[in-house]
């Protein structure tokens, strides 16, 4: 009688750890893919933007939002610039890795100097600029990084986000700030020439 018993509840017990076994099996195989798509997450964690920070409306606002519309619309110009310059160049057969390298860093290095000059007089103005620059000093140490180990091409997207949602959440800052003096807004007509 015993016996029977036994082969009775041995049944049931074989049947749920084997299903245990797999199930732990497969959490291992999940969490496989899971390595595969880590990078992937981690671009889209970069990309994720704090909310919009509240300021108190002060009477300098409106000198630090043309000064940081400004510095945007001149970097953008000068960024534009040199990638039509380097474009050009890969055409022709003359654009080598190492001068688009430094012309890169140089561009870089361009961003924090024009940044640093600005005279900001509020906290949001410093606040936006301090996001800003965070942003291009993470790019700087890249491209240092980048040339100890002698690898030119920072074409990882990893690499290319780091800091991105900072710099993303400074221009969705900036655009809420602007909003709150419609008087500044530019004619649609020099919004879309730059």
């Amino acid at each position: 009688m015993n016996k029977l018993q036994i082969k009775q509840l041995g049944f049931p017990f074989l049947l749920c750890s084997s299903l245990l076994i797999s199930a732990c099996d497969n959490s291992k195989n999940s969490m496989a893919e899971n390595d595969k798509i880590q990078p992937e997450d981690k671009v889209m964690q970069e990309l994720i933007t704090e909310p919009v920070k509240a300021f108190e409306k002060t009477p300098d606002d409106q000198h630090d939002i043309a000064l940081l519309t400004d510095f945007d619309q001149r970097f953008t110009q000068m960024s534009d610039d040199m990638e039509d310059e380097l474009s050009k160049m890969q055409e022709a057969g003359s654009l080598s890795d190492e001068f688009a390298y430094y012309r890169k860093r140089d561009n870089v290095q361009s961003a924090l100097n024009m940044l640093k000059e600005l005279d900001l007089k509020t906290a949001q103005g410093r606040y936006i600029q301090g996001l800003i620059a965070e942003y291009w000093q993470i790019q700087a140490k890249l491209y240092d990084e980048k040339k100890e180990t002698k690898a030119v091409d920072l074409k990882k997207s990893e690499d290319q986000v780091k800091g991105l949602g900072e710099f993303l959440h400074a221009q969705e800052q900036l655009e809420h700030w602007q909003s709150q003096y419609p008087e500044m807004a530019q004619p649609e007509s020099t919004k879309s020439a730059s």
